[in-house]
């Protein structure tokens, strides 16, 4: 118990640690996209390739905890880990009564191996159902495996139960299922193998009504990203590094060595029933997804990852065949490379930051307008987390693809009815500047987070009157706009012809008494839009947050000067800075 407890922690540790790190990627928006359809079971007909139970599940988990990123991540972590805990008495009951692979050491090596594999990490940390896929498989493989040993009415169930929500939770469980009837055929007695056979159907026929109602309707649903893997020979070396790490060439040695056993340095095959078994499920799972390949796009790691189970008690077999020294050996480099190293990582899109440079300045009433083709997802999660609650956050890509007959006019009809749109945008696809531009609607500013040299930009539009300029000042600066908040004020500015020095704007409050209470400097847009770079006519949002100052009313003003030498740029009527008509009451 010791030894398994200390593994149990290992993999908390590396399925917890750093698991909120990273921003929700395409696939993680997906799942939250379906979780806030009004009509769960309709969105899954409609819009995604995959049945409800996960989704059901996820959805009671989050009433609970709450649906921030590490929360949702937590609950694929939580059957990751029972899946290294579940992967004990798997081992332990395919070889019980085996005087060789039976050794207690075995199945802790197994679930060691699980707690260390890079890619059962990856989807430990990954708002999807592939942990509870994993978990659920193990527990199918274990039912049946007690059934075979004891086939009375309990463990049937179990394992009939079991394969049922399996099937609902992932359709790529139906392997397990496959090799579970292949090993019953092959090496079970007439009446038990006539009853399994008998039992598998039953699960399918538990999980009919689903396929008949919901999931046949869903194979002309869009596939989404183009994520599978041709099938070939080098995506079969790949998924051999993706699945065995860099030390492939050892793993692959134990993965072979676990199929017999070398006792006395003899090569033992019997009993071969349950080796049998762990290979079907390998090579079922790998090659029926290989070949599937080539008329569907199903092949991708995450996609085959239930295999790693089989894989595990293989290499655990594999080193059980080691002399002890060597296995220790052995064992002890596999610690220290996967708790050193990476081998499987995915650098996933930082919406994160993109929605935050989109909710920085973003006011109530405002709207969010979307052309990053499957980000818009986890885009919205951000957005829905971190913008004015009323913000009306719209996706073109999905305009085009669920609305198709409102696509471009209802785009168009309502961004009339914003004055500010924050767009954000990753695309080759530039319709959303033309829409924008067709309403009205000027480009004020411009933010860009990088991702591996990609620019995911996000852009203010704003509506400008045709009213003059509040102030004008005398080195070219024109003051269109301003808008005063208790903690903040925003200038939109223009020079009409380029500006050669970089100014500084003082934005500032004054008391009843005329003295300065709140002030903010700096170049125009926090020192992103220096005055030295505008270009003749360009509009220019420049927004100064404030301190916090007491209820009161405020004269609001704002000053231009250079920095390097204090000489100060009054207005053109002779004023040394301008001042708003109006007053900022701040209750």
């Amino acid at each position: 118990w010791g030894a398994l407890t200390a593994i149990l922690l290992l993999a908390g540790v590396t399925r917890i640690l750093h698991i909120g790190d990273q921003a929700l990627w395409i696939d993680e928006g997906a799942t939250y996209f379906i979780l806030n359809q009004p009509d769960l079971v309709e969105a899954l007909r409609l819009r995604d390739h995959h049945p409800p139970v996960y989704y059901l599940l996820l959805k009671d988990w989050l009433n609970v905890v709450g649906d921030s990123v590490v929360a949702m991540r937590m609950f694929s972590a939580f059957f990751s880990i029972l899946s290294v805990a579940a992967v004990v008495p798997l081992t332990r009951a395919i070889h019980k009564g085996d005087p060789w692979f039976g050794a207690s050491f075995v199945p802790l090596i197994a679930a060691l191996a699980l707690a260390l594999s890079d890619p059962e990490v990856v989807l430990a940390q990954d708002t999807r159902m592939y942990a509870l896929r994993t978990f659920l498989v193990i527990l199918s493989a274990l039912f049946y495996v007690r059934w075979t040993q004891q086939p009375i009415t309990r463990r049937a169930l179990l394992w009939i139960g079991t394969n049922a929500i399996l099937f609902h939770v992932q359709y790529q469980g139906l392997f397990i299922a496959a090799a579970q009837g292949l090993h019953a055929l092959i090496f079970l007695r007439e009446g038990v193998r006539l009853r399994a056979v008998a039992y598998l159907a039953l699960s399918g026929l538990l999980f009919t009504p689903w396929f008949i109602s919901v999931a046949w309707e869903q194979r002309d649903n869009d596939t989404g990203i183009w994520a599978s893997l041709p099938s070939n020979w080098n995506t079969v070396r790949e998924m051999i590094y993706k699945f065995l790490g860099s030390q492939w060439a050892v793993m692959g040695a134990l993965l072979l060595l676990g199929s017999v056993a070398l006792i006395g340095g003899r090569l033992r095959w019997r009993p071969v029933g349950w080796t049998f078994f762990l290979w079907a499920w390998l090579i079922i799972t790998f090659g029926v997804t290989f070949v599937l390949n080539f008329w569907l796009d199903v092949l991708a790691p995450h996609r085959i990852l239930l295999i790693t189970p089989a894989l595990v008690i293989l290499i655990a077999r594999g080193l059980r065949n080691v002399p002890t020294v060597g296995r220790e050996l052995l064992v002890t480099a596999m610690v220290v490379y996967g708790v050193t190293t990476v081998d499987d990582y995915y650098p996933k899109e930082p919406w994160d930051d993109m929605a935050a440079n989109m909710a920085r300045y973003a006011e109530p009433g405002q709207m969010a307008l979307l052309e990053v083709y499957r980000g818009d997802n986890p885009l919205t999660y951000y957005l829905d987390h971190g913008m004015p609650p009323d913000t009306r956050i719209e996706s073109l890509r999905q305009w085009r693809e669920f609305r198709p007959e409102q696509y471009p006019a209802g785009v168009l009809d309502l961004l009339s009815q914003y004055n500010t749109v924050w767009l954000g945008h990753w695309s080759p696809d530039l319709s959303a500047f033309s829409f924008l531009d067709q309403m009205g609607l000027v480009q004020t500013a411009l933010m860009t987070t990088d991702h591996w040299g990609n620019a995911l930009n996000v852009y203010r539009f704003d509506r400008m009157s045709d009213a003059p300029s509040l102030a004008e000042f005398v080195n070219g600066m024109k003051l269109l706009r301003l808008e005063a908040r208790p903690n903040r004020i925003d200038l939109w500015w223009r020079a009409d012809e380029p500006l050669a020095l970089d100014y500084s704007v003082s934005a500032f409050l004054l008391d009843a008494n005329g003295v300065l209470a709140a002030q903010h400097d700096s170049f125009p847009f926090e020192n992103g839009r220096p005055t030295s770079g505008w270009h003749s006519g360009e509009i220019i949002f420049d927004p100064h947050p404030l301190p916090a100052v007491a209820p009161g009313q405020y004269q609001v003003g704002v000053q231009i000067y250079t920095y390097f030498d204090g000489a100060r740029f009054g207005l053109i009527d002779g004023a040394d800075f301008f001042i708003l008509d109006s007053l900022l009451n701040i209750p």
